[in-house]
């Protein structure tokens, strides 16, 4: 379950605003010797349009210890860094299993689960990325054995869903493999709680959801909490700006910027003859530190266009966020860090988590890059 988003006063410009101890953090809910859950969702019900549409993740601070669940965590080798930032996240509910993952001389999966008889009837996990297609076939296989093992409940979590951009058929003829790797998951075992529990952060279309059978249940969270933890830090909070790339990052995340009192830019792309051409739908970047955020990056010939029309309007800033940091091809070489000296020169932040861990390898020590770790987010979501 999740619990519906705090919110701060929407009618200030300005970056994050100082709360009364009697009021939930972030929050402008003034109702005290109430539970902090029922506190959000009094102050959210005064506002209908956004209590059906505004989620926050599941804080692992909110659940009373004698609550909390213990869970064994196996991962896959790609995720053995993040894997280590959950069990010293989750207060001590997280072990890491064990595996052996090698490989046969014909290329093949040689896998084992270590320990498999002490983990019956205990909530188990499984920490996947499918980056790359060459790993899928060998985490699925450990995906469809763990639950099999007698295990009490099992929760696959998958920070990123690759095929995610490809949910749609245009042209007859086009292959939708977003539908594809849901199906498959979706014929994860039971275990003997019941269905499979599947997190995913930030799935590229929320319609989505739809693809998966009734077999698992999805549990959409997202990094933008992670950002406005951090937008809260900057030393220019109050200068801060929030600009989509175009109106489908504005559908999907608006609201979570709108609860929180951030001024908004709109960046869409028109036709200008041959060419497609960035430019400003809706807000005043002058002056400010603006801040785009969008779901994912592959090239970033977008965000760079939208950078740029930014500075051109007289942005102070640009930084940029996004969950999901593919970058293929070194595609992160052409961000370059503007060292300080303003919008025109480059970013000055570009914030991603540790969804991809191959990028988080790239990355490591070079600027403007700044990782946001999903490990409390994700310890977090294995106690439900």
């Amino acid at each position: 379950m999740q619990s519906s988003q705090n919110m701060r006063s929407s009618g200030s410009a300005l970056g994050p605003k100082q709360w009364s101890s009697h009021t939930v953090s972030r929050s402008s809910t003034i109702v005290r010797n109430v539970p902090p859950m029922l506190q959000t969702a009094l102050s959210l019900s005064e506002k209908p349009d956004l209590f059906n549409r505004l989620t926050k993740n599941v804080e692992i601070e909110e659940i009373p210890p004698k609550m909390r669940k213990e869970c064994v965590l196996f991962y896959a080798p790609q995720t053995e860094a993040l894997a280590k930032k959950v069990a010293a996240a989750s207060l001590g509910a997280v072990t890491l299993g064990e595996m052996r993952w090698k490989r046969f001389a014909d290329g093949f999966p040689d896998l084992f689960v270590k320990d498999a008889v002490d983990i019956r009837n205990k909530h188990v996990a499984f920490l996947g990325s499918f980056h790359d297609p060459s790993l899928i076939f060998e985490q699925m296989s450990v995906i469809y054995a763990l639950p099999r093992l007698f295990v009490g409940s099992f929760t696959l979590v998958l920070p990123f869903f690759p095929t995610g951009t490809l949910e749609r058929v245009e042209t007859e003829g086009d292959v939708a493999t977003a539908s594809t790797l849901a199906r498959i998951m979706s014929n994860v075992p039971p275990s003997r709680g019941g269905p499979t529990s599947l997190v995913i952060f930030d799935i590229h279309a929320l319609q989505e959801r739809f693809y998966f059978g009734d077999a698992v249940l999805p549990l959409f969270e997202s990094g933008i909490p992670l950002l406005l933890e951090r937008l809260a830090q900057l030393p220019d909070r109050d200068k801060i700006t929030i600009a989509y790339p175009d109106e489908g990052a504005f559908k999907r995340f608006h609201q979570s910027f709108k609860a929180e009192g951030y001024p908004e830019v709109i960046c869409t792309k028109v036709r200008d003859g041959a060419k497609r051409i960035v430019k400003i739908k809706e807000g005043e970047p002058a002056g400010r530190h603006c801040v785009i955020v969008d779901d994912l990056v592959q090239s970033g010939g977008t965000l760079i266009e939208c950078a740029n029309m930014l500075a051109k309007m007289g942005a102070s800033h640009v930084s940029a966020y996004v969950t999901h940091g593919v970058f293929p091809n070194m595609s992160h070489l052409k961000f370059k860090a503007c060292g300080g000296a303003g919008a025109k020169e480059g970013f000055r932040y570009f914030w991603i988590t540790d969804a991809c861990p191959q990028t988080v390898m790239q990355l490591k020590g070079q600027a403007p890059f700044e990782v946001l770790s999903l490990a409390m987010p994700i310890a977090a979501a294995l106690q439900i």
